[in-house]
């Protein structure tokens, strides 16, 4: 999610139905430059070159949301979309092997982790390392060096929500918490909301649009 302010201005942003390895495109409607979904960062056009500010977000569940913020308000469907129950990408996001474009899966590391399989990127100090969702789903909590910084990934069991945070400690999970709630410190047991420590951003994408992103990019588990 990325803020609509831009050099002092508010800018409305659409989508322009092209694709840029495989990750949606958009457009503001003030200069017509074209954005990059997976970075914010305009690849064409008259703000060529500037990024959008970066706005924390959550993937989790309706349900678990609604629960932590009750005066949530809900951005209401046009009618011809109430009845749509599935996405229009539904097929695609299904089949493991099907791609946009096959030289999508060219040309990048597959030893590790295929070019579609979800991957949870970490960026820091111009150092960047990719989970695999399949690790951070067996283990729950995955502790990474990014940019010499000691960042931790921790999954909710309940809702898929990952979150990144900075910790120079072991963290653990607490039984019967979850884990983007509460963690303990390894050492001395120490228990704390995740909420308390500093965030770090996360980006959930295709390992095929994170490596074609960020091509400098390890894997975690490599």
């Amino acid at each position: 999610m990325y803020s609509r302010e831009l050099d002092g201005a508010t800018h409305r942003f659409g989508v322009t139905g092209s694709l840029w390895h495989g990750v949606l495109v958009m457009f503001d409607r003030e200069t017509g430059s074209y954005w990059t979904q997976i970075d914010g960062r305009a690849i064409r056009g008259a703000n060529q070159g500037a990024t959008l500010a970066h706005v924390p977000s959550v993937f989790t569940t309706f349900g678990s949301w609604v629960d932590a913020h009750p005066d949530t308000l809900v951005l209401d469907k046009a009618d011809d979309e109430r009845g749509q129950a599935a996405s229009h990408y539904a097929e695609y996001f299904a089949d493991p092997e099907r791609l946009f474009f096959e030289h999508l899966g060219a040309d990048i590391d597959t030893s590790v982790v295929r070019p579609k399989e979800i991957v949870f990127g970490v960026r820091n100090a111009g150092d960047a390392v990719a989970v695999p969702q399949a690790t951070i789903e067996r283990a729950g909590i995955v502790h990474l060096e990014v940019g010499g910084d000691a960042i931790v990934l921790l999954r909710d069991e309940r809702t898929g929500e990952v979150r990144a945070v900075r910790s120079a400690r072991e963290l653990v999970r607490v039984a019967g918490y979850e884990p983007t709630v509460r963690v303990a410190d390894a050492a001395n047991g120490e228990v704390m909301r995740v909420d308390t420590l500093e965030p770090v951003r996360v980006d959930r994408a295709f390992w095929y649009a994170w490596a074609r992103t960020v091509p400098d990019a390890r894997v975690h588990g490599e």
